[in-house]
């Protein structure tokens, strides 16, 4: 039988914020007026609450690494509202998901979440380098759509320098439209990625637990997190791209120099280039 977490343990007692504890709360919250049931409750977050716990049982320097690069990509939004500060809050919420939804056993979602910072990120970072301003703002009002493989053509030529270096140095590149690898790695990762967002064929949650609902796999939070790192590393690499007076903070100078977390070599040539001089 499922049984409580004893009171000593942090993680048994849920934390709810008070209206002072905002930053911006422009009105107080009304009294309760529909509470849930109890057995809704447990239907809804019992099992999740159990694989968190688990999960955090064994990952607990992972889950410091991954919330602390979140923390520097928030840190990273700067005051100017360029093209790459709106893609970039988006991206922070994709990225914060990402880690609480693996935590909790949503594996697929967790890397779905992450393909849409992959594509926020490489849209803004070519509309900041091509000028692409109306195409962008038409965007975000909804009016056009762009896609990630639109913004990875025009960066063909807007990172014209640095792919050449990248082709000399590691012999790949960031936005190719064709390789022998398969095109450029922004490219290949977000089709690899695509395939847990489409749930395709071997990467569904089922797939990756062989379970019906969310449980513990050690197994897959790694490849999850593995993942995470390394779509992490390269959207701040854009930035980078995007943004060339702009600091790399230190959470993200250990990830790029940790070859156990970030394995891209591109990536980290690439960041590596950027960072000259910085």
């Amino acid at each position: 039988m499922p049984r409580k977490l004893p009171l000593s343990d942090f993680r048994s007692r849920r934390t709810r914020f008070l209206r002072e504890d905002f930053a911006y709360a422009p009105k107080p919250m009304p009294r309760p007026s529909d509470v849930i049931g109890k057995g809704t409750w447990d239907s809804i977050v019992a099992l999740p609450d159990d694989v968190a716990v688990r999960t955090s049982n064994y990952h607990g320097t992972t889950l410091e690494q991954l919330d602390g690069l979140w923390g520097a990509w928030v840190e990273s939004y700067g005051n100017k509202r360029d093209h790459l500060f709106e893609v970039m809050l988006d991206a922070g919420d994709d990225f914060q998901a990402a880690t609480y939804v693996s935590l909790t056993g949503f594996y697929r979602l967790s890397v779905t979440a992450m393909r849409s910072a992959l594509e926020l990120v490489t849209i803004g970072a070519w509309a900041q380098i091509c000028g692409k301003k109306n195409e962008f703002e038409d965007w975000r009002a909804g009016r056009t759509t762009l896609s990630l493989g639109r913004a990875c053509d025009g960066l063909v030529s807007g990172a014209r320098s640095l792919e050449q270096v990248l082709l000399a140095t590691v012999n790949d590149t960031l936005f190719a439209q064709t390789s022998s690898l398969g095109g450029g790695f922004v490219r290949r990762i977000f089709s690899g990625v695509s395939d847990f967002a489409h749930a395709r064929p071997g990467s569904t949650d089922g797939d990756m637990r062989e379970s019906n609902g969310p449980i513990y796999v050690g197994s897959a939070f790694k490849h999850v997190t593995w993942i995470y790192f390394e779509v992490l590393g390269l959207c701040f690499t854009l930035v980078m791209l995007a943004r060339p007076k702009m600091p790399a903070p230190k959470a993200i100078l250990n990830l790029i120099a940790d070859t156990n977390r970030l394995k891209s070599r591109v990536t980290r040539a690439a960041f590596q280039e950027l960072n000259k001089g910085r």
